[in-house]
């Protein structure tokens, strides 16, 4: 899969991820905001309608008369805006006693040509609810052939009349501000969607980039150290071969090599045991004692120490591993990577512990290996 294409999928997948989560906590939050707004008109109605009429009540109180109270009001509502919501008047025979429209007091509302509906969706001839002199609130419809928008209004009855004071609010203007709302609010949240999803894409690249040149990096290191093993190994398939063909030229070799041990005298019980050399696969050394390995397995103590040992032994045959170990080479079966830059020698016969090239001695060892 080509880095981009991987991009891309990530993106679209927290973009998907994104767009859905978003648009149903935007359509519950809208939802929720719309009944919210309709609560709060329906008991602002109530709010309006009692405070007025409780102000009507004391004037009437105060000794004023129906005729001037009614004028009151009316001076103080008239000519104001009906198309959001306002304040009205009738008397419970269905009168209009006060209208922010002048032409319309006096007018009287006809049976059976208007709905009301209360909060607890039980249905009303809207002048039964004006006749029946209660406070009360609901949704107030008109016949379609009126083309009049359905209203919410709230009655409250003056006490010490037959006056019911009417606050209006009309559906469809709340219902526009609410649409109003909601344009402004999903232009607000497209912008910020698309910030967002800007702002994740650059970031999912930076990441992934990071994230990419650490693999490379790491891949890199990998084909480094594998092909660096191949070498070795190869390296180390030819000195086995070497020393294979070698036999013919022994006794040339001797010549040169006549301060180094041929042959190393060990005890077996009380057996004297004299091992050539070249058939030790590695010295270790074990609780402060060191002991041969052979090729075929067997195992002895000897009393000398490593150090004077490496100094003895011929050291293309040979090589101090670490503090623990002398390996022959032909006892190297293969060479592994261990850790960070540290190689892992494994011999035949097999040893029980690791025999490990420090990171240090890395390239003294290839350089051995390449004698």
């Amino acid at each position: 899969m080509k880095k981009i294409n991987l991009y891309s999928l990530t993106f679209f997948a927290i973009s998907i991820v994104i767009l859905l989560v978003s648009f149903f906590s935007f359509r519950y939050l809208y939802s929720t905001s719309k009944k919210d707004v309709f609560n709060s008109t329906f008991e602002a109605g109530k709010r309006e309608a009692r405070e007025i009429g409780k102000l009507l009540e004391l004037q009437l109180k105060q000794g004023l008369s129906k005729e001037t109270v009614i004028q009151n009001l009316q001076s103080s509502i008239v000519n104001t805006d009906t198309q959001s919501g306002f304040i009205c008047m009738y008397n419970q025979n269905g009168i209009e006693l006060c209208h922010p429209n002048p032409a319309l007091i006096g007018r009287k509302v006809e049976i059976n040509g208007s709905e009301f509906i209360l909060d607890n969706n039980k249905q009303f001839d809207f002048l039964e609810i004006i006749n029946s002199g209660k406070a009360s609130t609901g949704i107030h419809n008109f016949n379609k052939a009126s083309n009049r928008a359905s209203e919410i209004v709230s009655f409250y009855p003056v006490e010490g009349s037959n006056w019911m004071v009417a606050s209006h609010a009309n559906i469809d203007v709340i219902e526009q501000q609410i649409s109003d709302l909601y344009l402004t609010f999903l232009i607000v949240f497209l912008i910020a969607t698309l910030s967002i999803l800007g702002i994740s894409f650059f970031l999912i690249r930076m990441i992934y980039k990071r994230y990419e040149d650490q693999k490379n990096g790491e891949i890199k290191n990998l084909n480094d150290e594998v092909n660096t093993l191949t070498a070795i190994n190869t390296q180390l398939h030819l000195i086995h071969e070497k020393h294979k063909k070698d036999d013919n030229n022994d006794s040339a070799r001797e010549e040169s090599t006549d301060n180094l041990k041929k042959r190393i005298i060990t005890y077996h019980k009380d057996e004297l045991i004299s091992l050539e050399t070249s058939e030790i696969a590695y010295f270790f050394l074990e609780n402060n004692i060191v002991y041969i390995k052979t090729c075929s397995g067997n195992q002895y103590s000897i009393n000398s120490s490593l150090d004077d040992l490496i100094k003895t032994l011929d050291s293309q045959l040979f090589y101090r591993a670490n503090r623990q170990f002398i390996i022959n080479v032909k006892a190297i079966n293969n060479i592994l990577v261990y850790g960070k830059n540290q190689l892992k020698l494994v011999v035949k016969p097999e040893s029980d512990e690791i025999i490990l090239i420090s990171k240090n001695r890395v390239s003294e060892f290839k350089k051995w290996l390449e004698q």
